[in-house]
């Protein structure tokens, strides 16, 4: 029994070394599959060939093919959240920390741009995203909607309805992205292009401050 588990720590020491682990090319895979054909479209035999995998390696170490496309959102979706959770503790006042948090997302989606298409698919298809990721939308917008309370106290928000505010302040970023393959043909303005990554980013925050800066002219 001692000598069966030395070899198998041999071997999985060996597997972490010399090549990424099965379940990290199931999840590599899935994300790709899932982000060109969907959720439907990705056959188990498809990513376990595209991962170099036997069949039964998605079962094994997710569950189901729901279980890694699960696995796959959370892998994308946790960084982010926790991006949006250091913005949202820096300094400043609440306005300010709401633009960190909408530059975090394009920062994110600029190594992560199939995120967006990954995240939102089944939403466009009216079905329930997983639990995880329900779990880690809804800490992002709790953040959010809490600085556009606190915004309110040291006066840099203007009123109106947190749950809103959160929403459209994560949409610039994430609409951006999702349309950038479209917009490229019929901008022309293509946000795989540094310049125009920058410019998108500038307009965005300055779209948000001005929705949410305080104006006299809006006083009741």
């Amino acid at each position: 029994m001692i000598e069966s588990r030395t070899t198998a720590s041999a071997l999985a020491g060996a597997d972490t070394t010399s090549a990424p682990s099965t379940r990290v090319q199931l999840i590599a895979a899935g994300r790709k599959l899932f982000g060109q054909r969907g959720f439907d479209g990705s056959s188990i035999r498809a990513i376990t060939d595209e991962a170099g995998a036997n069949l039964g390696a998605v079962t094994y170490h997710f569950g189901s093919k729901r279980g890694l496309y699960s696995a796959v959102l959370e892998e994308g979706l946790r960084p982010m959240a926790a991006r949006v959770t250091e913005a949202a503790s820096a300094g400043g006042t609440a306005l300010d920390r709401m633009l960190r948090i909408v530059r975090a997302y394009f920062e994110h989606f600029e190594t992560h741009p199939d995120l967006p298409h990954l995240l939102l698919q089944e939403v466009a298809a009216g079905k329930q995203p997983p639990p995880v990721v329900i779990e880690i939308v809804r800490g992002v917008k709790e953040t959010i909607a809490g600085l556009h309370v606190e915004g309110q106290t040291d006066g840099s928000v203007r009123e109106g309805h947190p749950v809103l505010t959160a929403l459209s302040v994560v949409s610039q970023p994430v609409f951006m992205t999702l349309v950038a393959p479209m917009l490229a043909t019929v901008g022309p303005f293509d946000l795989r292009e540094p310049a125009a990554r920058r410019l998108a980013l500038e307009h965005s925050l300055a779209f948000v401050r001005a929705g949410l800066e305080p104006r006299e002219d809006l006083q009741p």
